[in-house]
């Protein structure tokens, strides 16, 4: 894992490339390189875990005439290897990056693309064609960032590194309301207007001049939409497919050169990773979890049963809320822009732990918006359930519903029971509109923002969900792996690991798991309100018992609490009105309201002030 910073930009100099190359340290502590010859720069900070001794970037092809910057791990590069070496072309090193040089000159950017199975983000200049050319891995594991201004074109894998070429106090209207809607800023949009993300499945073509043309390389719409008019009919082949693709991606996602292991949070998704991968080795597999000296929160124990039954050479961190709360500035200081997904601070301290014993670690990320893991996915079931009632009794219990205070004890079932009641008065696109927007509604957000800085985001919300045709379960299954997958999960798992200089990797990720995802009717997902069925039936073999049956939890950090107790000082600091009218976006009355509601227990607004914290915190840091 590594970091990347480039341009084709006029009046540039070396120094400049260093500097900027350098802000990305977190990302590749090990060791640095850089390419400069104007208007052309290219820059590498390195986290070294293939080829340790050879693999250094940037890296030239025999001639010189290709020049690569790559981040990232291509799970397949030994399969390509081979087959470029049928066609007579030898190798120098036993890095992947070499076989994407080569696999580049051989067939050029589409093929050498679509040949790829990994995460990555890469800039390859080819000196004959004059261009320089900018890629992004089929899922956005891997982020990549770029501006285009009077000077040129920059990208780097991290925002803070293009800091230096762009007015940092051009906000995107657009991107602010994305985030306190989604809780996160999806691609292409940033926090800046003039910022913006290379998506999923695209890469660019640079010129000399800083001109640049963006072109997907894969389409994973028309892939989905065509599983779903071909879809798997016998369950028992597809159990038996789903387990080899999972066994090949895990032993993919296995090769390193550092000591290596896994997250292991006791659910279903990281259990059966960590179990496949104790099948493959010949070693007891290091596994890591983390568990909360408050029991509310702790679910530790569901770990260590795993751990046990694959013999894995387990570590358990054991931690409170005030250490949790130690690295909240740490952590939300590394985003260069908000991201309000909370579940990121303990996913920090676990990556912050397991970098002591580790460098690399697997995880059970995605099999959730694959194979049909969370509540949502339930949404149109549970409307349908409730709108069978007479109008009368919902009426009355609508209204009983809303006089119970949120407390510790209520505020879980009050949560769903509210997002039921919401769900079941809505058409598909506005349920899916509304699942997906954890943090403030159309209407609360007009209420919270100043005028001219208020936009509908619906239209960006439900792009992918409208953009294929299909059932509403789906659609939300294709927007999620679009919208979802990229905005938030992988920009978690991204950054929770790279702030401490550890590299995830994501078995349930590969394309051919992905696509083969889409070819399963949605009973071999869920059955009634059994999610992820074929997960289950397929790998129970391997996990105890117990684990299928544990109700899925997550990261749970107690945000009420600490706004009402240790983050309260800091939270009406940042709302003091003479602070907000100078900043000149939110209503000072509409932030007091939630203030006033959350204190009193009347509403429990956790979320939506968390959004607020967040903004503020990264807004302050900023300017």
């Amino acid at each position: 894992m590594c970091g990347i910073f480039g341009f084709s930009a006029r009046g540039i100099t070396e120094q400049q490339l260093i500097s900027a190359t350098d802000k990305l340290v977190k990302r590749g502590p090990d060791d640095s390189g850089y390419f400069f010859n104007s208007p052309i720069g290219l820059g590498h900070r390195r986290l070294s875990i293939i080829d340790l001794s050879t693999g250094d970037q940037p890296m030239f092809n025999k001639d010189k005439s290709i020049i690569i910057v790559f981040n990232g791990e291509i799970y397949n590069f030994k399969n390509i290897r081979e087959e470029l070496e049928l066609q007579g072309i030898q190798f120098t090193t036993k890095s992947d990056t070499e076989v994407i040089i080569e696999a580049y000159g051989a067939w050029g950017i589409e093929k050498c693309l679509e040949k790829l199975e990994g995460m990555f983000a890469f800039a390859i200049w080819d000196e004959k064609l004059q261009k320089l050319l900018v890629a992004r891995d089929r899922f956005g594991e891997k982020p990549l960032y770029y501006t285009r201004n009077e000077r040129g074109f920059f990208f780097a894998s991290e925002l803070k590194a293009l800091l230096s070429f762009h007015d940092s106090k051009n906000l995107s209207k657009t991107a602010l309301n994305l985030y306190l809607s989604l809780t996160y800023i999806p691609a292409p949009y940033t926090i800046y207007k003039d910022l913006f993300k290379v998506e999923a499945g695209c890469y660019l073509t640079v010129d000399l001049d800083g001109n640049f043309k963006s072109k997907q390389y894969y389409d994973f719409k028309s892939i989905s939409y065509n599983n779903q008019q071909n879809q798997l009919q016998n369950y028992k082949d597809a159990k038996k497919e789903l387990r080899i693709k999972l066994f090949d991606s895990v032993q993919e996602r296995m090769i390193s050169d550092v000591p290596l292991g896994s997250f292991l949070s006791g659910g279903i998704d990281s259990s059966v990773v960590t179990a496949i991968m104790a099948k493959l080795s010949s070693q007891p597999i290091k596994t890591f979890s983390i568990g909360f000296k408050e029991k509310e929160y702790d679910e530790s124990e569901r770990a260590t049963l795993v751990a046990k039954h694959i013999g894995s050479d387990h570590t358990l961190f054991v931690v409170g809320h005030e250490d949790l709360l130690e690295i909240v500035d740490e952590t939300l200081a590394y985003f260069d822009e908000p991201f309000g997904d909370s579940s990121v601070i303990p996913s920090m301290m676990v990556a912050k732990k397991a970098k002591e014993k580790v460098t690399v670690v697997l995880t059970g990320d995605c099999a959730d918006e694959l194979f049909g893991g969370y509540d949502k996915y339930l949404g149109k079931h549970y409307a349908d359930q409730y709108n069978r009632y007479p109008k009368m009794m919902r009426a009355a219990f609508e209204k009983l519903i809303g006089i119970i205070p949120h407390t510790s004890k209520t505020n879980q079932i009050l949560r769903k029971v509210k997002k039921v009641i919401h769900s079941a008065g809505l058409n598909p696109e506005q349920r899916y509109a509304s699942l997906s927007s954890l943090g403030y509604n159309e209407l609360q957000k007009n209420e919270l923002l100043k005028p001219e800085f208020q936009e509908n985001s619906i239209k960006v919300i439900l792009k992918h969900f409208i953009g294929i045709n299909g059932d509403e379960l789906s659609k939300t299954f294709y927007s999620d792996v679009k919208l979802v997958l990229e905005g938030d999960m992988l920009t978690k798992v991204d950054r929770a690991c790279m702030l401490n200089s550890l590299e995830a990797r994501v078995p349930f990720l590969d394309s051919k798991i992905a696509e083969f995802s889409t070819k399963l009717p949605h009973h071999f997902k869920i059955e009634g309100t059994n999610k992820k069925k074929i997960l289950k039936d397929t790998f129970s073999d391997l996990v105890p018992e117990e684990t299928m049956s544990f109700s899925k939890k997550g990261f749970g950090i107690p945000i009420r609490l600490w706004f009402q107790n240790e983050l309260k000082e800091k939270l009406e600091a940042q709302f003091k009105k003479t602070f907000i009218e100078e900043q000149g976006l939110f209503k000072y009355e509409a932030i007091q309201q939630l203030l006033t509601e959350h204190f009193n227990n009347k509403e429990n607004h956790s979320a939506k002030l968390w959004l607020l914290f967040v903004f503020q915190k990264w807004y302050i840091n900023h300017n």
